[in-house]
């Protein structure tokens, strides 16, 4: 079954989170240069804190903890110091690097860490590099992130790595190293979406992909009405694992067919963009 990432600080939100399949509870401190690539954009920009992985690491019973660092820069050591100190971090993920000194510099900050180093592919520079990154470490989870490389190569939608041959030419370098890897975030199973729920998951099974973000759509409003949330995000679980069932009994044809579909939701979203 293909791992599920939830993103929060909420510490009411985590403990419901840590009782559910979900896989990896999500925090996420980067916000150095995100406000400048990202301006205008209907993105979240987390403002998550040190405080914030300090009181999920002392609650987190079953999920594993990843947390998301600032891309590399002067304030790197500081900041990932300041991680060693927090117990129970399972990775820390290093987010929009292009070269592969970027990925030796965290490697070697991170090396006294009990934390497994993660990475966040969401650059072309870092596609490019992708053979030469790989062969610096053994890492056990790899992340490609859609919204940056949507941003960088200026499409129309961050879902068309998916049809374009860019998810395909990534995944089989990935593949061809026996690398573990997750692509983008999803959407809820019910939710009338272009591309579909349901389209994204026969896309994760066919290029091998063995994680995914669950997206903001999975929150609801959460009011602290902890019992009714708990309940909202356990049936939005069951719907995807369910589907996800029904998409492993799928044949080759269709799998190979959906390809067509998605190509044909984000030429609708072009066309209704360009009205």
């Amino acid at each position: 079954m293909i791992e599920l990432i939830y993103l929060t600080n909420i510490i009411n939100e985590v403990k419901i989170v840590d009782d559910l399949s979900i896989d990896w509870v999500f925090c996420d401190l980067e916000y150095i240069g995100k406000n400048i690539r990202q301006k205008g954009r209907d993105t979240i920009i987390s403002k998550h804190s040190l405080k914030d992985v300090k009181n999920i690491s002392s609650v987190i019973k079953n999920s594993k903890l990843i947390v998301r660092t600032n891309p590399i820069g002067e304030w790197s050591a500081n900041e990932l110091n300041a991680l060693r100190k927090i117990p129970k971090i399972d990775m820390l993920m290093l987010p929009y690097f292009k070269e592969v000194n970027e990925v030796e510099r965290f490697l070697e900050l991170i090396y006294y860490h009990d934390s497994e180093p993660c990475l966040l592919i969401e650059t072309m520079g870092a596609i490019n590099n992708l053979d030469k990154i790989l062969d610096l470490y053994e890492f056990k989870y790899v992340h490609i992130g859609l919204n940056d490389i949507h941003i960088e190569r200026k499409t129309n939608s961050m879902f068309e790595p998916f049809v374009d041959g860019l998810l395909d030419k990534i995944s089989k370098i990935l593949l061809n190293k026996k690398q573990k890897f997750g692509i983008g975030g999803i959407g809820k199973i019910d939710l009338n979406l272009k591309p579909s729920a349901e389209s994204i998951l026969i896309e994760h099974k066919r290029l091998g992909s063995e994680g995914v973000i669950l997206s903001r759509t999975f929150k609801g409003v959460f009011n602290n009405d902890v019992a009714s949330f708990s309940k909202q995000l356990e049936n939005s679980i069951n719907d995807l694992r369910k589907a996800e069932k029904r998409i492993l009994n799928y044949s080759n044809d269709k799998i190979q067919g959906n390809r067509k579909v998605m190509l044909n939701d984000l030429e609708l979203l072009k066309a209704q963009k360009n009205m």
